[in-house]
């Protein structure tokens, strides 16, 4: 009995003493080169309980309760010792430390652990001591401003917009210049016809850092020009935590609305896909006989299949929700340490566009003077539901040289779209009024799988990722229905028509990348490597239309009569209603990508000050083509596995960074990059957008872009948390590829090379605590950030049609002279300026933050004119947001937030200009939107 009491007494002490244990965790940077420090040593003062730092520089250090002092130390580096580090029972306590080599005076500095805890500090040592131009946004950031999505957080980085809430465009330039990759590995968004992700996929609470590359290395992907936006997440969480969110949001001008549009679609929709209630009512690629061929009533048993539903319903719709979870953890055994992630977030948007207009206007010659004259107008009503979800895992696990992982994300999203309108045409003979009702439905999902490995072999470093992407695009049944109106009479002979349509877009991807790096010595590296990614896409359209509309009698304007049983086809009514296929076979294609690249790459510490890294890239890109070729005199050719591309390039790159001092650098840089355009561009696809009524007609001639950049950078780290940096650069296009309306018509876009085009700019960039103005605003800081950006294209260099004409002499031949007409104008996508600036709040001790943000661009030419066709301009948008968190709860784990956004309430805008005059291209009134969310942690 005494034995039992005494193994119970000594299990419950065990157990005591193990429970009164903390973690402290964190990274070892080296100040030099803000990497992480391999085998850097913290250890207790006057113990020998200690950690070493894997080859990321991390470290766990497990403690007892208590204040502590710790001692971080590497060979030929400044030791630091830590004071004043306290750790709490079974939690973790956060610890990021930079070190220097000083092979002068190696004696220890002596700080307390409140001075180095955020990691913010840690970013901005990689920003100085990068080889790169790079700016960024850290996870301490996040946490400080109180963002939950990357679509707001990054609107702070320097030269950094992001259009419609979730592209991110560099230094003004568009989605083909700027690249988004996880954790090194290039991915593609929902959109593959985007090279950038939609970034509102990820939240920020398993984020580690956002890197924005602005220069180019050849460790890099050769495929971009503004910028190469890097997403880092964290494989080893610090601590275990589990959260959740709820949100709700209220637009007053969209909101609770009783006449917002919609439709009844599937009841899945709420999921982000359709259930099969939109699916196509017969297999993919059935002939449908011409009336004249029918047989055994094929045609009449076919129509009814279809849903009748053409005309939208006026209801009450609701406000925008969401639902975030996270759980994540790092798991420290003997000889490995486990670490995961898992996070899932659920957003459910609806918007209500009352006055939705969109115009279009052409040139008209023939009064005296070249005036605008307007082509037709539409205007109504627009609602979207967007419900979009996101899914992410990570696995990892490492010992001391070694570390594997991988990473599941999977995206879905839904959009379902309403609009009644009134369109008036204007440019035809006999001008008429129809009323407009579409109906659609779109789901895009995207699952990406990247495994990877770290290893280190002495001096050699082994870094290899391989990627796997699957995504989706449908449109199932696009109902678009226009019926005349034309003295108080409605049909369909003047502009009207009964079309409804199927896309269907698949593509997989897979990239596979090996890098190699080999120290040299203590100043000098060699890196090589390589890629290989294959991608292969299937693109069809189904698209179907009603007969005979010419002999229909239409009595009511209401779309939902048309396809009433007693309208249809039967053998007792033939002037009823069939379907025919109205399908084009150049709609339909198949590509595929090969890029085949390597590089090798110097690292080298020229002098004590001047750092240089230097190298080449070489890049193979093949694209084919398996389609119908439409040709520019309409003529069609069949092609099966064309080569369209095949195009070798040395990518070189020069980079010098120059300390002016400890904390200022001075940067420059030279290299090579390229863009290439999408599949859809480089087809013969023609794809109407019937909201817009613009037209996509694909270049399957045009070729990739190549960009020359030059950059120079002075910065100044004031403090650790400070700076300030003024930036010039200059990028010399070849083969610029822009969105160019064809000659006479006013709808139809299509992609083309532009020969010469350049664009130079300076940027601006500058952080500071209000400390130095009284020690009342020690809880205050302000940033901006400013670019200003010039862009030129030589218009004698841009054809425009197959007779080999330029866009210039194009102009000249509508005007009849020169007179007026510029040989330069300014890039499509390039914003002349972009102002980011924010004021901000922190207070700990009250667990109150605030920030308070503006960003507007400049006014951007979107589409560019030929002929009779007028410039479109997207014009500046004033966004001014405001952000209130609040933490709650006796122990801190629950937290509440507020946010304004769109105060100024600022309107989407585009429009025509030609000359002094100025007509509207399209208006949406976003309105303010007010969101609540309570975040509770376990």
């Amino acid at each position: 009995m005494k034995k039992i009491v005494f193994v119970a007494f000594l299990v419950l002490v065990v157990g005591s003493a193990m429970a009164q244990k903390g973690f402290v965790r964190g990274k070892i940077t080296d100040g030099e080169n803000g990497e992480g420090l391999f085998g850097a040593t913290v250890t207790k003062q006057g113990t020998t309980q200690g950690a070493v730092a894997d080859f990321d520089g991390n470290f766990s250090l497990s403690l007892e309760e208590g204040t502590h002092t710790l001692v971080v130390q590497f060979i030929s580096y400044q030791s630091k010792v830590i004071e004043g580090v306290q750790v709490v029972a079974d939690e973790v306590t956060q610890l990021d430390v930079i070190i220097s080599e000083d092979v002068q005076q190696l004696e220890s500095v002596v700080v307390t652990a409140e001075q180095i805890r955020d990691n913010d500090v840690a970013l901005l040592s990689v920003q100085k001591k990068s080889v790169n131009t790079v700016d960024g946004i850290s996870s301490a950031a996040f946490k400080k401003v109180g963002d939950s999505n990357l679509s707001s957080a990054m609107k702070r980085v320097t030269g950094v917009t992001v259009q419609g809430g979730k592209y991110v465009y560099v230094r003004g330039l568009g989605d083909r210049y700027t690249k988004t990759s996880l954790n090194g590995m290039v991915v593609p968004g929902l959109d593959p016809d985007r090279n950038d992700v939609q970034i509102d996929i990820f939240p920020t609470g398993v984020l580690e850092n956002v890197m924005v590359y602005k220069t180019f290395t050849p460790n890099l992907n050769g495929d971009f020009a503004g910028g190469l936006v890097d997403i880092q997440t964290k494989a080893f969480p610090d601590q275990k935590s589990t959260s959740i969110s709820l949100s709700m949001g209220y637009n007053p001008d969209m909101h609770f609305q009783s006449n917002a549009v919609g439709y009844e679609g599937s009841g899945t929709d709420f999921l982000g896909w359709d259930n099969g209630q939109r699916d196509l009512p017969f297999a993919k690629g059935t002939e449908i006989p011409t009336l004249s061929n029918d047989q055994n009533g094929f045609l009449e048993n076919t129509t009814k299949k279809f849903d009748p539903t053409l005309g939208v319903d006026r209801g009450t719709n609701f406000m925008n929700t969401g639902l975030s979870f996270s759980h994540r953890n790092q798991i420290q055994g003997e000889k490995l340490t486990f670490g995961y992630n898992a996070i899932l977030s659920y957003k459910n948007t609806n918007t209500y566009y009352e006055g939705f207009t969109r115009k279009r206007y052409e040139k008209d010659r023939t009064a005296s003077e070249v005036a605008l004259v307007r082509d037709f107008t539409g205007e109504g009503d627009l609602s979207t539901n967007n419900v979009l979800w996101s899914g992410l895992l990570s696995f990892a696990v490492k010992n001391d040289n070694h570390t594997i992982g991988t990473n599941l994300l999977h995206t879905q999203n839904g959009v379902s779209t309403a609009l009644e309108r009134e369109l008036r045409l204007t440019s035809l003979n006999n001008p008429t009024n129809i009323n407009n009702d579409i109906l659609a439905y779109t789901q895009r999902s995207m699952t990406n799988n990247i495994t990877y490995g770290k290893h280190f072999f002495g001096k050699l470093r082994v870094d290899w990722s391989n990627s796997l992407l699957y995504s989706r695009i449908t449109d199932p049944d696009y109902r678009d229905t226009r019926i005349n109106e034309d003295d108080g009479e409605y049909g369909f002979r003047n502009g009207g028509a009964m079309n409804r349509f199927w896309r269907d877009l698949t593509e997989v991807s897979e990239s596979f990348k090996l890098d190699f790096t080999y120290d040299l010595n203590d100043n000098n590296k060699i890196k090589f490597g390589g890629l290989v990614t294959h991608r292969e896409r299937e693109f069809d359209v189904y698209n179907y239309a009603y007969e005979e509309l010419s002999v229909f009698r239409v009595e009511y304007n209401d779309p939902n009569w048309l396809l009433s049983e007693g309208n249809l086809y039967s053998s007792s009514n033939p002037d009823g209603l069939y379907i025919q296929d109205n399908s084009n076979a150049y709609n339909n294609y198949d590509g595929k990508q090969n890029i085949f690249a390597g590089y090798v790459m110097n690292e080298m510490q020229i002098t004590q000050k001047l750092k240089s890294i230097y190298g080449l890239r070489v890049e193979n890109a093949q694209m084919f083509y398996s389609g119908v070729r439409l040709n520019e005199d309409n003529s069609q050719q069949e092609e099966n596995n064309t080569k369209t591309l095949d195009a070798t390039n040395l990518l070189p790159s020069v980079n010098f960074v120059y300390a002016l001092q400890e904390d200022m650098n001075l940067r420059a840089s030279f290299n090579k990059t390229l863009a290439r355009p999408s599949f859809k561009e480089k087809s013969s696809a023609f794809i109407e957008d019937p909201i817009t009524r613009t037209q996509f007609s694909g270049n399957l001639d045009i070729r990739q872009a190549q960009i020359l950049n030059y950059d120079l950078r002075w910065e100044y780290f004031f403090s650790p948390s400070e700076m300030v940096s003024v930036s010039a650069f200059y990028k010399d296009f070849t083969d610029h590829i822009a969105l160019v309306f064809f000659p006479n018509n006013p709808g139809q876009l299509k992609p083309r090379n532009v020969g010469e085009a350049s664009v130079y700019g300076t940027e601006f960039e500058f952080r500071k605590n209000l400390t130095f103005i009284t020690p009342a605003l020690e809880n205050f800081s302000v940033g901006t950030n400013v670019s200003l950006v010039v862009s030129k294209v030589n218009r004698k260099t841009v054809t425009v049609n197959e007779n080999g004409d330029s866009e210039y002499d194009s102009e000249v031949a509508y005007q009849g002279s020169e007179a007026g007409v510029s040989k330069y104008r300014e890039m499509t996508g390039q914003s002349p300026y972009v102002v980011n600036g924010f004021l901000s709040y922190e207070n700990n001790m009250l667990g109150l933050s605030g920030n308070l943000s503006y960003n507007v661009q400049g006014e951007t030419l979107t589409f560019i004119g030929i002929s009779n066709i007028p410039d479109v301009y997207t014009s500046p948008f004033h966004s001014l947001n405001l952000k209130v968190s609040k933490v709650i709860g006796k122990e801190g784990n629950s937290s509440i937030s507020l946010t304004a956004k769109n105060l100024l309430n600022s309107e989407n805008k585009l429009v025509y200009k030609f000359g002094s005059e100025e007509e509207l291209f399209s208006l949406y009134k976003p309105g303010r939107l007010f969101n609540l969310k309570y975040t509770y942690n376990f």
